[in-house]
């Protein structure tokens, strides 16, 4: 196939079982995932296809280091820990940091072909390489699956190939020449996009990033990227108050209103950088898990307290510490909710009487206490920074020091020194 350039047809078909989205109206057919079977022999064509796109990529220096979607080495907290650091040494400097967090819509799925293959030229991808991309984007075709049904065969224009593992690759391309300033800091998730600009004003901070969505409009509208103006959010960072009502942005013709918190890769970002808000949603998200899950963890639960333990530390746990890296330096009042949560939850694990104490029980069980447990996973993860390639995951270890008055989230390991960079 790779030395005919050519990709047989009926490896381009896709089967789609359409999994319904939860707690929505399932009458609409948009509140549907299509999840699509593809070709086992196609699925390993598309890895050794993968192989050389990426070793193209990192040859020609394609993906931007801002973008940390779907790459070995990097995750939502290495991007959380850029933002964070960017607005607590903007606090520090008493300077104000504002953001606009975009909410593109389907990327995938609207993603443009031709486009897409001018880049790959342009970029000078290897021909051979563009042409085997031409046959396995063009003539796809896809059925979707009801019960034991199958609807008439369709055929796909536009996005990647749903499914694929060629997809975030080809999507990352795509959006690799997205507008760059030095004045605007891009952060990339992969299609969770976000914009920060600093400055000594806010009138400053507001015409800085009014600059920025202007050029993101136009490359949208180039590009034909569509962008959610309603799940679009505005933040200014920023200590104090302020009863001084703050320009709105404009982007697509649309006013941008400035909230006071945003949530973005799964953690909650309020303006003053407290996470109280954050604490106070994974209450929420932990005791819905928790009653998922009470038949097996409860008092009258058949499993044994090892096997309690472990849905414990792989699922409960995960919730209550998710972004800790980050959200490690609240006040101990709202990171002390968390422990509340799981001082309540180990108890009704091991039906223990009330006169027996949570440090008793935590010693016992051999559980670290929520701040235990948080420190050594930020000790754990600032380690694996400091021979990371990515030069802006490496300039994290700047932010090791704490001279300022607002701690940087490196504070939460607990050394004494700051790690420094090789």
């Amino acid at each position: 196939m790779s030395s005919l350039q050519l990709l047989p047809h009926h490896l381009e078909n896709s089967a789609c079982p359409d999994v319904p989205k939860p707690r929505q109206n399932r009458k609409l057919p948009g509140n549907y995932r299509p999840i699509s079977l593809l070709s086992n022999i196609g699925k390993i064509f598309e890895k050794i296809i993968l192989s050389r796109l990426k070793e193209e990529c990192h040859d020609f220096s394609i993906i931007p280091n801002e973008q940390y979607g779907f790459r070995a080495g990097h995750g939502c907290i290495n991007q959380l820990l850029r933002v964070a650091n960017t607005v607590t040494q903007d606090f520090n400097h008493k300077f104000y940091t504002g953001g606009v967090f975009l909410d593109v819509r389907k990327a995938f799925e609207r993603m443009w072909h031709n486009s897409l293959i001018y880049k790959l030229i342009k970029f000078k991808i290897p021909n051979y390489l563009i042409v085997i991309l031409i046959n396995y984007l063009r003539n796809r075709t896809f059925r979707v699956k009801l019960n034991h049904t199958l609807s008439d065969i369709g055929s796909i224009k536009a996005g990647t190939p749903q499914g694929s593992i060629l997809s975030p690759l080809l999507y990352t391309i795509y959006t690799s020449d997205f507008p760059k300033t030095n004045q605007i800091m891009n952060c990339f998730f992969p299609d969770d996009t976000a914009i920060l600009a600093q400055g000594s004003t806010i009138n400053y901070v507001i015409h800085t990033l009014q600059k920025g969505l202007n050029n993101i409009e136009k490359w949208c509208t180039l590009w034909h990227v569509a962008i959610k103006t309603d799940k679009t959010h505005a933040v200014m960072f920023r200590k104090g108050t302020s009863r001084k009502e703050l320009k709105t942005l404009s982007f697509f013709d649309e006013d941008l209103t400035w909230d006071k918190e945003v949530k973005y890769l799964g953690l909650i970002l309020d303006d003053k950088l407290t996470f109280r808000s954050h604490l106070k949603y994974n209450t929420k998200k932990f005791w819905a898990k928790v009653h998922l899950l009470i038949p097996l963890i409860g008092r009258r639960s058949p499993l044994t307290l090892e096997n309690k333990l472990l849905l414990f530390k792989q699922v409960l746990r995960p919730i209550l510490t998710y972004a800790a890296q980050i959200w490690g330096l609240a006040a101990f009042s709202n990171r002390k909710k968390a422990q509340i949560l799981q001082n309540k939850i180990l108890r009704i694990t091991v039906n223990a009487p009330w006169y027996v104490r949570n440090s008793v029980i935590h010693n016992d069980l051999k559980i670290q206490t929520i701040d235990e447990f948080i420190k050594e996973l930020t000790r754990n993860f600032f380690q694996k920074l400091v021979n990371h390639i990515n030069p802006t995951v490496l300039d994290q270890l700047n932010y090791t020091h704490n001279n300022g008055k607002y701690a940087f989230p490196y504070a939460t390991t607990k050394w004494s020194t700051p790690l420094k960079p090789p």
